[in-house]
């Protein structure tokens, strides 16, 4: 029979590990409220949601990964409807699984109508230190069977089998994270892969609970990812305010900046991320025009200057490459408004009047930085070409529904 606690205070290890959690959560609200930038109410608003948000994640991504019963979950990405951190691409299903460097595994399953997949090995998470990159699998270079079926092997020696696709882990490292984008272009058409992850070589007797101590251990590694990743917002705002006190008084915002990469936290090593920080009036907008460019795949979308991605299933504030109207010259001119202009590549921000916009290329020749103009809403077709399209109210509504029942499916709802 197991032994009763009389007083449960006595759990020292997990009561201070606890103790110090909470004791973050309240520490990072407070910076937040003081800090300049939430003298606007909307963007403190935002703030206050984003930071409480990260506990979900912090949960899912510290306390509870078994790294020898591992499994694709998707703790950290937008849902329809939700939360996210890191502005993940309304485009991707962001699967994360952690394993252990020591042991076998194998990655299975079939992507029949899928368009494009990548996988990428970490040495580490998010809030870890500094994350190195392990490994990559580029789903186009991977060899597929009947129906599209696929395998990939990992571990710290290749399989028996030579011809088998394998990835090399390093023994030393016992938290890989597996980062897994799994891309949907043709929202209408492109459909989810099956895909499985299993532990070839687990040991018999590999705990599914944890003991006091290492429960303790988990719970400070998520109390560290949430003061990291909360310090990481706050000095991306800080950046970008100068010594500005009100972010609206900065006067390089509606400009997109020089490519970034975000490899090493974690991004894919794939990626150019150029990222601008938008401020409009009710009757302003902006004209985004961006040259033709080559790439495996490219969008826009928006997100809080928090980097929670906007609501991308009832609003069009997401475009790529496979949905954008392209102009008679080969560029994709978009204009960002909060009222719809009435034209096909209207990036909706949701109501949100500054916040964040990024252009994301993956496989591209060359990174292009596009131009943006703001004018008044009543002018943006003096700023677009002649034959640009009207979109309608009852298009619009249209297009919105089948965004909805796209987004909806995609995410089995």
């Amino acid at each position: 029979m197991a032994a009763i606690i009389a007083d449960p205070t006595a759990l020292a290890p997990t009561q201070a590990a606890w103790d110090s959690y909470a004791a973050t959560l309240r520490e990072q609200r407070e910076i937040l409220l003081a800090h300049r930038v939430a003298t606007d109410q909307r963007i403190r608003d935002q703030g206050l949601y984003a930071l409480h948000s990260q506990e979900a994640s912090a949960f899912a991504m510290y306390v509870e990964p078994r790294q020898q019963y591992p499994q694709f979950s998707l703790p950290v990405m937008p849902q329809p409807v939700g939360y996210s951190w890191g502005l993940p691409s309304p485009d991707f299903l962001s699967y994360i699984a952690f394993i252990d460097g020591a042991h076998n595994y194998r990655i299975y399953g079939k992507r029949s109508n899928n368009y494009w997949s990548t996988l990428q090995l970490f040495s580490s998470f998010w809030g870890e230190g500094k994350v190195s990159v392990l490994g990559h699998v580029d789903f186009d270079e991977i060899p597929t069977g009947k129906e599209g079926s696929f395998e990939i092997f990992l571990g710290p020696n290749p399989p028996v089998d030579d011809d088998r696709y394998w990835v090399k882990l390093d023994p030393a490292a016992a938290n890989i994270q597996l980062s897994l984008r799994e891309t949907f272009y043709d929202w209408q058409k492109d459909q989810r892969m099956e895909l499985h992850i299993e532990t070839l070589d687990r040991d018999e007797n590999a705990p599914l609970h944890f003991d006091e101590a290492e429960l303790a251990r988990r719970i400070d590694k998520a109390r560290r990812f949430v003061e990291y990743n909360f310090k990481y917002m706050i000095d991306a705002i800080d950046k970008v305010m100068g010594e500005y006190q009100s972010i609206h008084e900065v006067p390089y915002l509606n400009h997109f900046q020089s490519p970034d990469s975000a490899a090493g936290q974690g991004g894919n090593p794939l990626a150019a991320y150029i990222s601008m920080i938008y401020d409009l009036g009710p009757d302003e907008a902006l004209v985004i025009d961006m040259p033709p460019v080559e790439a495996r795949y490219w969008s826009f979308q928006t997100g809080t200057l928090w980097s929670q991605t906007t609501d991308f299933t009832y609003h069009q504030s997401s475009i790529n490459g496979a949905q954008a109207v392209l102009d008679q010259d080969g560029h994709f001119r978009a204009v960002l408004s909060l009222q719809d202009p009435g034209v096909p590549n209207w990036i909706d921000p949701a109501g949100i009047p500054t916040g964040m916009c990024v252009l994301r290329l993956y496989k591209f020749k060359q990174a292009l930085v596009p131009t943006v103009t703001k004018v008044a809403l009543s002018e943006v077709r003096e700023h677009l070409p002649s034959h640009t399209p009207v979109v309608s109210l009852q298009q619009r509504s249209a297009a919105l529904a089948a965004r909805r029942d796209a987004v909806l499916r995609r995410y089995g709802n």
